[in-house]
């Protein structure tokens, strides 16, 4: 079914130091093309349209990349991600795929989302994950049923940065979003029905700090990896 890809690029990225003194991370340039080019490339064959959530150096960011469907959070720096989302939801009346302006998964784990999330015909959200229980990232646990419970610094599963609300749940994500403009947007998750959606950890990167550039060079060159 159509839906919309929102790629959340506000923050400036303040780990990567140096790096992100004139852009956000996700349109750091590196072999060539920004990370938020990858993104929407992975994001294309799912989608009718992508837009990007921006807020740190925007006017920069639309002069220089003339990203597709830019949102400006302004006043960015008051806010976490949350409201990023809870801006691009109050301007989309469709289904989300969303992702962290950080974050390259394989094509292959999001064509497998989109597929879950055409086979539950939208009743769920769904909630990329990482399997293995760890305590160091932000994480999701669920019950015994399939369904989220908590998200947050806990013990549990690390969240994977990539997502579905579903248009059913548009409503009360809104709400809850509202609320929390404070929090990481994955709080919306275990307060909506959401399922999680299993990824291999090797089928995903971040990108937090200057080193991790060098291994998403070394991801996305394997043979084993597909990301445009």
């Amino acid at each position: 079914m159509p839906m919309r890809g929102v790629i959340l690029a506000a923050g400036r990225g303040r780990r990567m130091g140096h790096y992100t003194d004139d852009v956000p991370k996700a349109f750091l340039e590196f072999d060539g093309r920004t990370l938020y080019d990858r993104q929407r490339a992975l994001l294309e064959p799912h989608v009718d349209r992508t837009s990007v959530v921006l807020g740190y150096r925007h006017e920069t960011v639309v002069d220089r990349f003339d990203p597709a469907d830019p949102i400006v959070l302004h006043d960015w720096e008051r806010y976490e991600n949350a409201a990023s989302l809870l801006l691009a939801l109050r301007r989309i009346d469709d289904d989300v795929l969303v992702l962290n302006g950080d974050v390259l998964v394989d094509a292959r784990e999001v064509g497998w989302l989109t597929d879950q999330f055409d086979a539950l015909a939208g009743r769920l959200n769904l909630v990329g994950c990482i399997p293995g229980l760890q305590n160091g990232e932000t994480a999701i646990r669920w019950d015994e049923l399939g369904r989220v419970t908590d998200y947050g610094l806990i013990e549990g599963h690390q969240h994977a940065g990539v997502g579905i609300v579903s248009r059913r749940h548009q409503e009360t994500a809104i709400r809850i979003l509202r609320e929390r403009v404070d929090d990481w947007y994955p709080c919306v998750y275990p307060r909506t029905p959401t399922r999680p959606s299993l990824l291999p950890a090797d089928h995903h990167v971040e990108i937090n700090r200057p080193t991790d550039l060098e291994r998403a060079r070394a991801w996305l060159a394997s043979d084993q990896i597909r990301c445009s």
